[in-house]
């Protein structure tokens, strides 16, 4: 796991290009305190560089990618340069060093994530007579694009975003993984192109006139939502979007991004057959013993998220049968489980997690998590999303990551994406309930309808969402914004003309969706939701300097199985995640393996609001000058401050409080 930065001054304009990816990269000290490298090039030329956390065995030695130079001693003779950032998980020595090049430097490369089935790829290019002198998974990515070219993509199973510097082609080539796992952000004009692992970096170019992005803050504070497309929340600067790659041609100063990957889904109905289905889940269990096998592959401590849902479960369960049969030094002489606790009755699941630590006999680290230093945190916390915070259950996130790198453990494998793949939110139901309307299965319908009693959702949830699915239909344009207006009691609190510029974003239906189970899923997998998922997971590790790794967003096996499973075997007899549930029988406790209730990652969010309501009033009167654009009537928030926090019915308003206080902070961190 690490940081890479680059630049490419268009108008060849050389000078201070040095301190330029010097500032860009030591911003990401965080995601990479254990080396640090530069590569500085023109049409002709490269040379490689170093910096003050370059560690010594990475200088002058047998790699021609070693640095020969401190970064300070760099001539203004370059136009374009590579800036990294090293977090060391696989090959710690010397040869993992990056930028990484090719044995005839004419192919470089700045990686960030990794690469899990680099063994099995390694051996393939050696039966075509490559040779390796390192262990380090780069160089097998670098190896396998010198043969396959672009094409190297298709063979990839992991997490990852790089780009690659190709001397005979002119040509900078950049990717990111399928589903979002691993950043990547960019942004050109006439003067240069420039891209990077988090948006903090890029804001380093000097001059630069990023700016905020006023519609998406709107979406943000009304929605919650973050990231919905390729443009955020800063002004001209956009985020690659998983499943892309992109190609900047150096001789023409233009820039192609097309997508490499497109995940196919099966969306055809069909009755529930139970010879079918008992072959699905011991195909899907190979799978997934398989997917968390190769990401224990590490030369550093592995240790566990275990919230006490079946998904963290069934990991930190299948990797320790792994351990029993291998005795993994990584995994320490006991399995390390991290798991968020508070003082909720409603939202601590760590009696849950205790039945897991038990029954595997793990060593399990408790982190209590309360209010009371959230406001005191929430700067540094922002600094490294490079985001408002949606939730406080990123607070939480961020302080299990926290204890992870405190007990030594420097790589985190957690569940997350379980839910999109395997179904596990209740707005699947009405997808699966709609798919018997639809084919006119009306036994299967009622009969399901009867199974409530196994799921986290109930009749009322399935009619409201109908209701909800009808009148997103059925609206005149312009009606949705009028209702949210009308209804939504946070969106009382923006100023009318911030309103009235915005309002069209609106969406009455929200996320409720009449689209076949499988597409359903297919959506939250590769739109943003999951990718937000994603990248709160990896800001939280990142600040800590922890490479989380996430088995059931990545591993591409286990991904194009479940989606050419029909979607019907996701859910039956009420029971969600049917096929998680039945492939992990045997091997999750079973009183895990029969929760019927869904919390996910949660907080007590407006307890813990609540709570801390004094601090947060007294934050945004404090902060009340950064909001120049005058979005929120403040007078109006106030006036309504005691009524909201008396009353939980208004959390909605609750919440959206927070995500103006954090936009409040945010700017003020950042602008």
């Amino acid at each position: 796991m690490c940081g890479i930065t680059g630049i490419v001054n268009i108008n060849k304009n050389t000078q201070h290009i040095g301190e330029v990816i010097g500032n860009m990269t030591n911003s990401l000290r965080h995601r990479g305190p254990d080396d640090e490298g530069f590569v500085f090039f023109n049409e002709t030329l490269c040379e490689s560089a170093g910096g003050k956390d370059t560690p010594s065995q990475s200088w002058n030695n047998r790699f021609n990618y070693s640095p020969k130079k401190r970064i300070e001693e760099i001539s203004e003779n370059y136009h374009f340069a590579f800036g990294h950032r090293r977090l060391s998980v696989i090959d710690l020595s010397e040869g993992g060093h990056q930028p990484m090049c090719s044995d005839d430097s004419k192919i470089w490369i700045t990686c960030n994530g990794e690469i899990y089935n680099y063994l099995e790829l390694k051996e393939e290019l050696r039966s075509d007579g490559f040779e390796f002198s390192s262990k380090s998974d780069i160089e097998v990515l670098l190896k396998a694009y010198k043969k396959w070219g672009i094409h190297c993509l298709e063979k990839l199973n992991g997490m990852w975003s790089f780009v690659i510097y190709d001397q005979e082609k002119q040509i900078l080539f950049g990717s990111r993984d399928r589903l979002g796992v691993k950043p990547m952000y960019y942004s050109i004009n006439q003067n240069y192109f420039a891209f990077a692992s988090e948006q903090k970096a890029l804001l380093q170019i000097p001059n630069n006139d990023f700016g905020i992005n006023y519609s998406n803050v709107f979406n943000h504070l009304l929605k919650g939502k973050v990231e919905t497309d390729s443009i955020g929340l800063y002004h001209k600067i956009e985020e690659l979007l998983p499943s892309h790659y992109f190609i900047f041609d150096l001789k023409q100063n233009n820039l192609k991004i097309e997508r490499y990957y497109t995940l196919n889904f099966e969306n055809k109905f069909e009755k529930f057959n139970q010879a079918k289905f008992d072959s699905y889940k011991e195909e899907i269990r190979e799978k997934i013993f398989n997917a968390i096998n190769i990401r224990l592959r590490s030369d550093v401590n592995v240790g566990f998220c275990l919230s006490g849902g079946i998904d963290s479960s069934s990991i930190i369960s299948v990797a320790n049968q792994i351990n029993s049969k291998n005795n993994l030094s990584q995994l320490t002489n006991q399995l390390n489980a991290f798991t968020a606790v508070n003082n909720s009755k409603e939202f601590d699941e760590s009696h849950w997690a205790k039945i897991v630590v038990d029954e595997l006999k793990i060593k399990q680290h408790e982190v209590l998590c309360n209010p009371e230093n959230i406001l005191d945190e929430l700067e540094g916390i922002i600094y490294h999303q490079d985001v408002p915070l949606y939730s406080t259950s990123t607070y939480a996130q961020n302080k299990v990551m926290q204890s992870a790198k405190e007990n030594g453990i420097t790589i985190l494998l957690d569940g997350q994406g379980g839910d999109e793949l395997f179904s596990g939110y209740p707005v699947f139901y009405t997808s699966f309930y709609l798919d018997f309307l639809k084919h006119f299965n009306l036994g299967s319908f009622f009969s399901e309808l009867g199974n409530t009693d196994n799921s986290p959702t109930s009749k009322s949830i399935f009619f409201k969402s109908l209701l909800k699915i009808g009148m997103d239909k059925t609206l005149p344009k312009g009606m949705a914004g009028f209702l949210a207006r009308s209804f939504k009691q946070e969106a009382q609190f923006f100023n009318g003309e911030f309103w009235n510029e915005n309002k069209h974003q609106t969406n009455f239906s929200n996320d409720f969706s009449s689209k076949p189970m499988n597409e359903l899923l297919h959506k939250y997998c590769t739109d943003h939701y999951l990718k937000n998922l994603l990248r709160w997971e990896d800001r939280c590790s990142m600040q800590y300097s922890v490479e989380s790794r996430t088995p059931f967003s990545d591993d591409l096996p286990l991904i194009e199985l479940l989606f050419s499973i029909p979607g019907n075997y996701k859910i039956h007899n009420g029971w969600s995640k049917l096929l998680l549930r039945e492939s992990m029988k045997g091997i999750i406790p079973e009183p895990i393996r029969n929760r019927t209730d869904k919390l996910g990652f949660s907080t007590p969010q407006y307890q813990w609001l609540k709570q801390i309501n004094v601090a947060m009033k007294s934050k945004i009167q404090d902060l009340s000058f950064v909001d120049d654009a005058k979005i929120v009537n403040t007078e109006k928030m106030f006036k309504n401050w005691d009524q909201i926090f008396s009353n939980e019915s208004n959390s909605k308003s609750a919440d959206f409080i927070w995500r103006y206080m954090n936009f409040l902070t945010w700017k003020k961190v950042f602008f």
